[in-house]
C-alpha cells in the first residue's frame, strides 16, 4: 500500500464519520408531537401527544361516537360506536404520518410532527 492509497483511505474515513455526524444533527429530536382529529374532512381539532396526565376525548358528531385517549406520546381509539370496530382493533400509534380511520363515522385520527427517518432512509 503506497503513500496515497493511505491517503485516499484516510479521507473515506474521515468523510463517512463527518456524514454520519451530520445526519444524526439534522433528525436529531425530530418526533411527532400533535394528534390531528377529522371529522367529515373538516379539522375537529390539534391535541398535543405529550400531555401531562393524558387526555380523553368524547367526540359525539351526526355520524356516531368515538372516544380518543392520548398519552404518553401514543393515541387510539378506545371507544366506537361503528358495527366493525376496526379503528378501535388497531391501537395505539405513535408515529408521524401514521392514521386511525373509522369510515362509518367520517373519523380521522392521524399524527403530525416533524419529518421521521426510518432505518431505510437513514
Amino acid at each position: 500500500m503506497t503513500k496515497i492509497d493511505k491517503l485516499i483511505f484516510a479521507v473515506l474515513i474521515f468523510t463517512s464519520v463527518l456524514s454520519i455526524l451530520f445526519t444524526n444533527l439534522i433528525f436529531a429530536g425530530q418526533t411527532p408531537q400533535t394528534a390531528v382529529i377529522e371529522v367529515d374532512g373538516k379539522e375537529y381539532g390539534r391535541y398535543s401527544l405529550y400531555e401531562k396526565n393524558g387526555k380523553t376525548l368524547d367526540v359525539q358528531t351526526q355520524f356516531g361516537y368515538n372516544k380518543v385517549e392520548i398519552a404518553d406520546g401514543k393515541v387510539r381509539v378506545a371507544d366506537a360506536d361503528c358495527p366493525d370496530r376496526l379503528d378501535v382493533k388497531s391501537g395505539w400509534i405513535s408515529s408521524a404520518g401514521e392514521m386511525l380511520v373509522c369510515l362509518p363515522n367520517r373519523f380521522v385520527v392521524r399524527i403530525e410532527g416533524d419529518k421521521e427517518v426510518d432505518g431505510v432512509a437513514y
